[in-house]
């Protein structure tokens, strides 16, 4: 099909807006091949990934749309569609009586009481953005990735010099005084407050949390590369000061995949040196101690939210070290099983219980012990949709589950295939209608030999709803846990 190309010129939109928009516009049209972006060089090269090809020079201050259409009449409803979206955008703006700002400091200066900035740009303009935030004195909370470890190395020693935070880069998770920000969800206030290097790990603790009956106070977002070697926990170790001078905080939880070994000696003895009840985990790290004076080590990140919600009650939670775990019986049951995620931590924390299991896993991102889906030997299939290689020039698959959605009908039609498990999360900056296509797919299937299986990551005060969600998926036959690790273990035991 013929691709079609327009320019928007002086128009900025930050990305998470942008994947949103071109989210809608592709499920109102049915269009696949759809990019409306910054017209940067990195976002026109992920336009040829997809296939769209155009003669078209990086212009970083325009706006871009380009898709597939099957002639000029189609192509020409899809441009009205996307001009209407972004024009009812800046009607909506229009409609706050305020004198516009074109800067950071512009903004610092105007709003005198202003203390925090959400900084979502192109990688090769973030850094610089939260440079000037944190030199004007602004907590920064760094949404975008692509940022070089030299240059987060810089942002957090400058961060921690100024008494700020310096959430990310890559940071999709923070709830700060209550306020939510990127994917995070409706919660309880209360008094455990969460660190973590994991997004999805952050919400998953944090929902367990919530509907435990808990409630926190704050949820700080490091990104994903704080607690690796270069970066040496400098924004965990200085969220933890935080947390252990505030008189709101009674628990403390930390979550993260596996760090440094000399970054996690470092975190263990800071955690070790606070006067408060500490929860860790770190996934997949098998730790053969549970408890070290005030840390307890949890096995799973929905552990991790039980104890820390005992913790708070003052008492400690009966580890269940004896639980009694499926085993693979044939070979058979390392090619069934079909495990597709937006969470990647979800992912790392399902392999890592699957490899405990003796079972065989592949993954586009494997842990410690898995295989690559290259590897053609036999294993089951753990996918994070998230990553780069899916999500390149295309919305993430928690904002637009229709990447997810085509995978997931591959898997169906696989004879092989006679387990899918899938994670499903709500909250805000999540899809609001994340079953559209999963539900169509599911009423379709005629195989008797397929099971689905799914945990459901959100509260019932979130936009989706938790309740009406999991209602919707056991109406059509699917397995819901009540956690991650709950629902692989479900998926393993029908291996």
């Amino acid at each position: 099909m013929p691709v079609f190309f327009k320019s928007f010129k002086n128009l900025y939109k930050d990305s998470v807006s942008l994947m949103q928009l071109t989210a809608s516009i592709s499920s109102t049209t049915g269009i696949e091949k759809l990019s409306v972006a910054m017209q940067t060089k990195a976002n026109l090269q992920r336009a040829q990934i997809l296939g769209l090809n155009i003669d078209a020079k990086p212009s970083p201050n325009d706006l871009m749309a380009v898709f597939e259409a099957a002639d000029a009449d189609e192509a020409l409803k899809v441009f009205n569609l996307i001009e209407k979206a972004l024009n009812a955008k800046e009607e909506r703006k229009s409609e706050v009586k305020e004198q516009k700002t074109v800067s950071i400091l512009q903004t610092k200066e105007r709003v005198v009481d202003l203390n925090f900035a959400l900084i979502s740009v192109p990688g090769a303009y973030a850094a610089a953005e939260a440079l000037k935030a944190l030199k004007a004195g602004l907590n920064v909370m760094l949404f975008s990735d692509n940022v070089s470890e030299d240059d987060e190395l810089m942002l957090k020693e400058e961060a921690v010099k100024r008494d700020l935070l310096m959430m990310g880069p890559d940071c999709g998770t923070a709830v700060i005084n209550g306020m939510p920000l990127g994917f995070a969800n409706v919660l309880k206030k209360g008094s455990i407050g969460l660190v973590g290097a994991s997004g999805t790990g952050l919400q998953e603790v944090s929902c367990a949390i919530s509907n435990l009956g808990g409630g926190l106070c704050q949820v700080i977002g490091t990104g994903g590369r704080d607690l690796h070697e270069k970066i040496g926990g400098l924004m965990t170790m200085y969220a933890l000061d935080l947390l252990a001078r505030d008189d709101s905080t009674k628990v403390i939880g930390v979550i993260s995949k596996p760090p440094a070994s000399s970054v996690k000696e470092k975190i263990i003895a800071k955690l070790k040196s606070i006067k408060k009840p500490v929860v860790v985990h770190f996934v997949g790290d098998k730790n053969p101690k549970s408890q070290d004076g005030n840390i307890t080590y949890a096995s799973s990140l929905i552990e991790c939210a039980k104890i820390a919600c005992a913790l708070l009650e003052g008492g400690s939670l009966s580890l269940s070290k004896d639980e009694v775990l499926p085993k693979a019986k044939s070979n058979e049951s390392n090619n069934a099983l079909c495990a597709i995620f937006c969470g990647g931590t979800f992912c790392a924390e399902a392999q890592s219980l699957a490899l405990e299991c003796g079972f065989n896993v592949k993954s586009n991102v494997p842990v410690q012990g898995a295989k690559s889906l290259k590897y053609e030997g036999p294993g089951n299939v753990f996918v994070d949709m998230g990553d780069d290689e899916f999500t390149n020039g295309r919305p993430h698959p928690m904002i637009d589950p229709s990447l997810r959605d085509e995978f997931f009908a591959k898997s169906m039609q696989d004879p092989h295939v006679k387990i899918i498990l899938f994670d499903v999360v709500l909250g805000y900056g999540s899809s609001l209608t994340p079953l559209e296509g999963l539900k169509k797919l599911i009423k379709l299937n005629k195989r008797s030999d397929l099971n689905f299986v799914c945990h459901v990551c959100g509260t019932d005060e979130d936009p989706q709803s938790l309740k009406n969600t999991v209602n919707e998926l056991k109406a059509l036959g699917v397995t819901v846990a009540d956690s991650n690790y709950d629902a692989t273990l479900a998926a393993l035991a029908l291996l």
